[in-house]
């Protein structure tokens, strides 16, 4: 009798059957996408920013989740394809990146493309740095650079409600004192820093005014500020309630000896907790002979101490107070005023500043050890003892 013999083949699969890889894969990459957020980002945060960019192209939803921690922030460098002017042509092609980015850091000047970036509007803008030192990349006269300050109400990269911090080093912005009193419009600015900026004291009210919130404000010249002091309070008076940190850093700087000049009353500013400022900028240039910064009308030195320092200040930060050496190679000493200053400061501390805590001297590495100052000192050189 015959009998049918089972093929050991395994029956054919029919074509719908078969396994599709594509589909595993397109499988598995989903279910990595319903990862929790939390656990996306730990597998995230620490992969280098090229291997971001490899990762944001495995699919549209990787994509999605990469691509504004790419563009998250922004820098450019100057003289490769990442220049300003690359900026503007990757903004340009790709406008759904402009909302992804946070920070932006500009280090190059360049007059057209510049003003190109300056009109657009970058709605989640958190830090805005600007620093160009040296000429800039394009030469330019003076009419095209009147021309394209004309009309600077387009220059929307200044009018981010987003914005809590500014950076502005080594350039000009007189040019916004024309712009009308309502253009910036940064409610929430908290860090304000400009480094060897030119500007008009109107500029600088019209970039300040918005802020409801200013906490710290930086003013830093190698030489004389491009306007009197009395004008960074004038425009700071609206944070008077807010701000912190005030650095007045100015070096080398003759402004404080201009007939008339009398000191800065920071007594409003009641926020304030850490001042950094030269003597003479806080008290005045002094009395006959430089001597003390007692005056005529102020004799009282105590009396005058306290009624320019603000009444909650913890730490006070003296600048440039050392008589520049004879001759190079030695030592630099105090000045006989700020001696008698600090030993005021020290001695009548909870008359002048109840709550100072802190005394810092900056920039004395070439000092001799102010011996005049060791009894009165504990310990030596910077600290005040606490309540």
């Amino acid at each position: 009798m015959l009998k049918s013999r089972r093929s050991k083949r395994k029956p054919q699969r029919s074509p719908e059957m078969k396994p599709d890889n594509q589909d595993r894969d397109r499988n598995s990459q989903n279910s990595f996408m319903r990862l929790p957020e939390e656990i996306l980002r730990l597998v995230t945060q620490d992969i280098a920013i090229q291997d971001k960019a490899k990762f944001a192209l495995t699919n549209k939803a990787m994509k999605a989740y990469i691509e504004p921690q790419l563009y998250q922030k922004i820098y450019t460098r100057i003289g490769t394809p990442q220049d300003t002017a690359g900026l503007v042509a990757l903004l340009t092609k790709r406008p759904e990146i402009v909302p992804m980015i946070k920070v932006l850091v500009l280090d190059e000047y360049h007059p057209q493309h510049t003003r190109r970036l300056l009109s657009i509007k970058m709605s989640s803008l958190w830090c805005l740095l600007i620093q160009h030192a040296g000429q800039a990349v394009q030469d330019v006269t003076e009419r095209e650079k009147r021309a394209l300050n004309r009309n600077l109400e387009d220059a929307a990269l200044f009018r981010q409600p987003a914005v809590e911090r500014f950076r502005l080093s080594y350039v000009d912005y007189t040019a916004f004192e024309s712009v009308n009193k309502t253009y910036f419009a940064h409610p929430g600015l908290k860090k304000l820093w400009t480094e060897d900026t030119n500007h008009s004291s109107e500029s600088l009210l019209r970039l300040v005014k918005p802020s409801k919130s200013l906490t710290e404000a930086t003013f830093h010249h190698w030489g004389d500020p491009p306007f009197q002091p009395r004008h960074y309070l004038s425009a700071l008076l609206g944070a008077a309630e807010t701000l912190k940190i005030l650095r007045l850093e100015w070096r080398h700087t003759r402004s404080n000896h201009v007939p008339g000049y009398d000191g800065l009353d920071l007594t409003s500013f009641t926020a304030l907790r850490l001042l950094r400022i030269q003597p003479g900028t806080l008290l005045g240039p002094g009395g006959e002979g430089v001597e003390s910064y007692t005056t005529p009308d102020h004799p009282d030195l105590a009396e005058l101490v306290r009624s320019r320092l603000p009444p909650r200040l913890k730490v006070l930060l003296l600048e440039s107070i050392t008589v520049p050496p004879p001759a190079p190679g030695l030592a630099q000493l105090l000045f006989p005023m700020d001696i008698e200053l600090i030993t005021c400061l020290i001695k009548q501390r909870r008359y002048v500043a109840p709550k100072l805590k802190s005394i810092f001297m900056y920039y004395l590495d070439e000092m001799t050890d102010p011996t005049e100052l060791n009894d009165i000192i504990d310990p030596p050189n910077s600290y005040l003892d606490e309540d």
